[in-house]
């Protein structure tokens, strides 16, 4: 009997899921050292609409 081929996924997909797990660890790291830059963000909190 022959061995069965194993069902792989692509590269590109292998790839892709790799990036997505290094950017969150990054942004944990970013997070940890520089705080302050993460403050300063804009959070889109409710402001309000001056009148015309």
């Amino acid at each position: 009997m022959e061995p069965q081929k194993k069902n792989k996924p692509n590269s590109l997909v292998i790839i892709l899921f790799a990036l997505v797990v290094l950017m969150i660890i990054i942004y944990f790291i970013l997070v940890m050292f520089f705080p302050t830059v993460f403050e300063m963000m804009n959070t889109g909190d409710i402001q309000p609409v001056p009148n015309k």
